[in-house]
């Protein structure tokens, strides 16, 4: 038996950059990896051909999701696969905006590619997880990357985030990723989106592949992060905005919801490392599942 471990990513700010053709929506954010929540996988071979998804969480179809879709991504890459049953153990919320699918899929598309010796090259394996879903690609590298385009396009952060708490607060709320984008897309048309809608004003200033901070060097903060999604969730779901508010009087010194939604984080400097604690056990004692976690330069 294979035990396999998948964490989560949160998005510090989201900005919807357009929609493309095909109706996907081209994206400017910046990911951050973290060990909890997580999901667990237990992989079996079976000696038979295909994938069978064994999933006791409710809103998990067991023969179309996205281990399936990454399964056929490698065999399409590959040629083949071996056989395997696999029990996913949700931890990471469904409809929260943590990337749970995608890193279970990212999960086992290394280890299948690992199984059968390596066969796909990064790119290979990048082709394979942008076919299951926009943020997968991300989680084959696991380290703080500003994504762009539809998720494929990804550059290591190079910024010191050593120090600096985040409050990660996960109410019991599934928000829809499609109807997100939708109900943005009816609020904000493409045609009459402003410029500032359509880019990120505090975009890190790349050099050498890599993003520089510093006087002179960026124009992107970590405390100056927005998420263009608020503005279509928030009305919908007015418990995301009450959290958000809670966190900003808790002390923290930006607050946005991750990805789609439903979570909600809250970042701390480095000399808040009381406020931060005080918040968690705060927010906890509101029945909220919440993560008090050290963010460091290379991820987690």
């Amino acid at each position: 038996m294979i035990h396999l471990t998948a964490g989560c990513k949160v998005n510090l700010g989201l900005h919807v950059v357009g929609v493309r053709a095909d109706g996907y929506h081209e994206l400017d954010s910046l990911f951050y990896p973290l060990p909890t929540p997580c999901d667990h996988l237990e992989i079996r071979e079976t000696g038979r051909q295909g994938i069978v998804l064994r999933c006791d969480e409710p809103g998990v179809n067991p023969e179309h999701n996205t281990l399936t879709r990454a399964y056929a991504a490698f065999v399409k890459e590959t040629g083949g696969a071996p056989g395997i049953a696999v029990h996913l153990r949700k931890g990471i919320p469904l409809g929260s905006g943590l990337g749970g699918g995608s890193s279970d899929a990212a999960s086992l598309l290394l280890w299948l590619n690992q199984r059968a010796g390596l066969p796909l090259d990064a790119a290979g394996l990048a082709r394979a997880a942008l076919a299951v879903g926009a943020d997968a690609p991300f989680f084959l590298y696991n380290q703080p990357c500003r994504v762009q385009g539809i998720g494929e396009i990804l550059t290591p952060m190079d910024y010191d985030f050593s120090g600096l708490r985040l409050v990660l607060v996960c109410p019991e709320i599934h928000v829809d990723t499609a109807w997100a984008f939708a109900r943005y897309d009816a609020l904000f048309p493409h045609a009459d989106r402003t410029a500032a809608q359509n880019s990120l004003t505090k975009s890190p200033c790349e050099a050498n592949g890599t993003f520089l901070s510093g006087a002179g060097n960026a124009t992107w903060s970590v405390w100056d992060i927005r998420n263009d999604l608020e503005a279509a969730v928030f009305p919908q779901y007015p418990q995301l905005a009450a959290i958000k508010a809670d966190l900003l009087r808790l002390g923290a010194d930006t607050v946005c919801m991750s990805g789609s939604g439903s979570s909600v984080l809250g970042l701390f400097n480095r000399a808040a490392a009381a406020k931060a604690e005080d918040a968690a056990a705060a927010l906890r004692a509101e029945k909220r599942h919440v993560y008090l976690l050290p963010l460091g330069n290379t991820g987690m």
